[in-house]
Order: C-alpha cells, then structure tokens, then sequence
C-alpha cells in the first residue's frame, strides 16, 4: 500500500475520533434529543471507549430509576408489601388489589405492575409471590423498553449528524450488551428499598446528571 493510501487511512481514522471526542464535549450523541441528562451521559458512555460495560450498566440503571416518581412508588409498594405480608386473605384479592392502585398516583410503571400482579394473583399464586413476580416482570419490561428507546435515539442521532458510523455500530453493540448485563433483582431492590440512587456513580468526576435530580 503507497504512503499517500496510508496517510488517507490515518487520517480517517483521526477524523473519526475527533468526532467521537466532539461528541463526548458537546453533550454525546443524544445531546439534541429530549432524552434527561442521566441518559444523555448515558449516550457519552457508550461512545467513550474509557467507560467499563460496568459503567454503562449502573449508568442505565441510574437513568431508569431517575424517571420513576420513587416517593409515589414507595407509597404504593409498602401498601402492596403490608398486604403481601399479611397471614390473612381477603375472600377477593384481585379487587382489594385493585382498590390499592386505585388509591394511588398512577404511572406507566405501576400501571406495568399492577397489570402483572393481577395476572398473577388470578392464575392463583400467592400474594406474595405475585408481587415479587409482578415487581421483576414490571422491571423487565421497563428496562427492555428503555434499551429500545436508545436504540431508537441511537438511530435518530447516526440520520441527523449527531453520530457518525463508527460510533453508531459501536452504540448500538454497546446498548444491547449493557441492557443484557443489568442484574433485574438489583433494580427491584433498589425500588423496594425507595433507593433511588442505588446506582448512582461517584467515583467518576466527568459524570453530569445535570439538574433533573430530586
């Protein structure tokens, strides 16, 4: 190969990770989406070829549990787990369950969790089995839809500029293997426990979750 083929190739390269660190500086690849800041750092990590898999999974996780009202959830999971507990049962489950939802704010994920739940509870499990079943199915689904949507962001930012190729297919890799990796049991801890910055990381300094904090 001539020198001049060479020094295209070097130079292709050079440009591709100037793009990839332009990227990172200027709020990652998502950053004109209408994505939070938790998964716009989400975006940098995943074209960050610094950042552990490790990393992008706490990342993720972090981002997942920042979208859920936890105060709201918390006080509708203690009166699901206060039932849960109990020795005696109600003659009609599915319908106190229900009064439960009823009298709480709602959500897209409880109304995840409640659809699982009654399921549950009418294929006759036990109430507390059905709300541990329901809880990890709730999060299973929450956390599949969310690897969607950056699939989807992944795609959005390659056809506007805001990712060039490489970056993509390494997003892209990068997103399902790290979706793969999460652990659901410690998501539906961290939500049992109201924690939810379970997975927040701080040891990293480079990492702005901006202001969408509570």
């Amino acid at each position: 190969m001539s020198a001049f083929f060479i020094h295209i190739l070097t130079l292709s390269d050079f440009v591709a990770t100037l793009q990839t660190l332009e990227a990172m500086m200027t709020d990652g690849p998502f950053r004109n989406s209408a994505l939070s800041n938790k998964w716009k750092q989400y975006g940098r990590d995943l074209v960050n070829d610094a950042a552990s898999q490790d990393e992008r999974a706490k990342q993720a996780c972090h981002s997942v549990l920042g979208a859920i009202d936890t105060k709201a959830f918390d006080r509708l999971y203690r009166e699901l787990d206060s039932r849960a507990s109990r020795d005696q049962m109600d003659l009609d489950s599915v319908a106190a369950t229900e009064s439960i939802f009823d009298n709480n704010e709602r959500s897209s994920f409880g109304d995840a969790l409640e659809r699982n739940l009654l399921c549950n509870l009418r294929e006759g499990m036990s109430e507390r089995k059905s709300l541990d079943a329901a809880l990890g199915s709730a999060v299973s689904e929450l956390l599949e839809n969310a690897k969607n949507r950056i699939h989807e962001e992944c795609l959005r930012a390659r056809d506007v500029g805001d990712m060039n190729r490489s970056d993509f297919a390494k997003g892209v890799q990068r997103n399902r293997e790290t979706f793969a990796s999460i652990d659901v049991g410690s998501v539906c801890a961290a939500l049992e426990n109201g924690n939810k910055n379970a997975f927040r990381r701080t040891a990293r300094t480079d990492v702005n979750d901006g202001p969408d904090e509570d």
